[in-house]
C-alpha cells in the first residue's frame, strides 16, 4: 500500500494550559510536528512560542496565519525569532484568510498579497549581506531592513481555489489543505495535481514540496463515542462553511447538507449538530476506533497527500494522540521511531 512520509498532530478547542500539556506528551510520540491554528481567539504565534520553549523535539507549525492579521515584515521577524529560540523547529504557515479580509473591511487582490508576502518574508530571511527593501501592489516594506538569515525557514501556503494552488506550486514549501478541503479525496488529488503542474512548470524540484491535509479527527477505543463528537465539529464548523469549490470536486449535492447549513446559520446550533448524519461522518472526519480511522485515512496516500495532520477533537485528546502515535502511525507510515 501506499504510505504517508510523515502523520503530524494538532488539536482542537482547549484550554491554554491542556495544550501546553498536550505539546509536552507529543513530544515524546511519533509524531514529528505539531500544528497550530489561527482563531479569532488566541494568537497562533504566541502559542507557538510556549509550545516551542516547552518541548525538545517535535517541530512547531502555524497552519495558517495571514499577513492581514500581520503585517509580513512581522511575520518574518516573529518567524525569525522563534526558529533561533526553538533550534530551527518552527514552520510558518500562510494563507490570506479570506474571512478576515471581509472582517476588516479590506479591498483587496488576495493573490497580489500572498505574492507580496512571500517576497517580503523571504527577502528578509535571506543571508545576503545587503539591506532588503520591497515595493509592493499590496504589501510594502520601502525602508531599507537588515536581513534576518534565517534562510531555511519552511514557508507552507494554504490554499483552495486553483489560481492560489497554482501560486503555492510556483513560490511555497508546500500547500497546506484546510480541513473544509481535505476530506475530499477528490479535492485532495486535484489540489496536489495542480500544484505540481505549477511547480512542473516553473521547474521546482517536487521532492522539496511537502503537501499536507488537516483532518477532522475523533478517535477513541469507543467508536460511536468519537464519531457522535464528530459531529459536533460538523455540524458548527466543517459543513456550514464548506466552499462550494470544494463541494462540487467531492460531489456533493447542495441539499444533502443544507439542513446542516441552515440551521447554523438560524444560530440553532444544536440543531445543526442533529442535522449531521452517520453519512456525513463518513464523508467529512476520520473518527471512530484507530482500526476504523486507519482504514479511511490510508486512502488519502493514492491522492500524493504527503504529511496528514490528525486535527483531534473529544473529551480524551491526550489517549486519541495515543492511540493514533501507537495504532496508526506504525502502519502508516514507512519508518516509525519511537521516541
Amino acid at each position: 500500500m501506499p504510505f504517508f512520509d510523515s502523520v503530524d498532530v494538532g488539536f482542537g478547542d482547549c484550554t491554554i494550559r491542556d495544550f501546553l500539556s498536550l505539546a509536552e506528551i507529543v513530544d515524546s510520540m511519533n509524531f514529528p510536528s505539531l500544528w497550530i491554528q489561527e482563531g479569532d481567539q488566541r494568537s497562533a504565534l504566541a502559542l507557538a512560542a510556549l509550545a516551542l520553549q516547552s518541548t525538545v523535539r517535535v517541530k512547531v507549525g502555524v497552519g495558517v496565519t495571514s499577513p492581514f492579521r500581520r503585517h509580513p515584515q512581522i511575520l518574518a521577524i516573529e518567524s525569525a525569532t522563534l526558529s533561533q529560540i526553538s533550534g530551527d523547529r518552527f514552520i510558518l504557515g500562510l494563507g490570506v484568510a479570506s474571512g478576515a479580509i471581509r472582517n476588516y473591511g479590506l479591498r483587496t487582490n488576495p493573490l497580489h498579497a500572498m505574492q507580496d508576502t512571500f517576497e517580503i518574508i523571504r527577502g528578509l530571511l535571506s543571508d545576503d549581506a545587503s539591506e532588503f527593501s520591497y515595493n509592493g501592489k499590496v504589501f510594502s516594506t520601502k525602508r531599507p531592513q537588515k536581513r534576518l538569515k534565517i534562510p531555511n525557514l519552511p514557508i507552507y501556503m494554504g490554499a483552495i481555489g486553483p489560481r492560489m494552488l497554482d501560486l503555492a506550486g510556483e513560490i511555497a514549501d508546500g500547500l497546506i489543505m484546510t480541513r473544509r478541503g481535505s476530506f475530499s479525496f477528490e479535492y485532495a488529488k486535484y489540489a496536489i495535481e495542480r500544484v505540481i503542474n505549477s511547480a512542473n512548470k516553473h521547474k521546482r524540484d517536487l521532492n522539496k514540496i511537502n503537501f499536507l491535509g488537516f483532518f477532522e479527527t475523533c478517535i477513541s477505543e469507543d467508536g460511536t463515542l468519537a464519531r457522535q463528537f464528530a459531529k459536533r465539529i460538523l455540524g458548527t464548523y466543517t459543513i456550514p462553511e464548506l466552499p462550494d469549490f470544494v463541494s462540487n470536486l467531492a460531489g456533493i449535492k447542495e441539499h444533502e447538507i443544507q439542513t446542516v447549513k441552515h440551521r447554523y446559520l438560524q444560530g440553532d446550533l444544536e440543531g445543526a449538530i442533529s442535522a449531521v448524519s452517520d453519512e456525513m461522518v463518513d464523508m467529512f472526519a476520520i473518527a471512530g476506533t484507530p482500526s476504523q480511522c486507519l482504514e479511511k485515512l490510508e486512502q488519502f496516500a493514492k491522492t500524493g497527500l504527503k504529511t496528514p495532520i490528525l486535527y483531534i477533537h473529544g473529551p480524551d485528546k491526550k489517549n486519541a494522540a495515543k492511540l493514533a502515535a501507537e495504532q496508526m502511525i506504525p502502519k502508516l507510515t514507512r519508518k516509525s521511531k519511537t521516541y
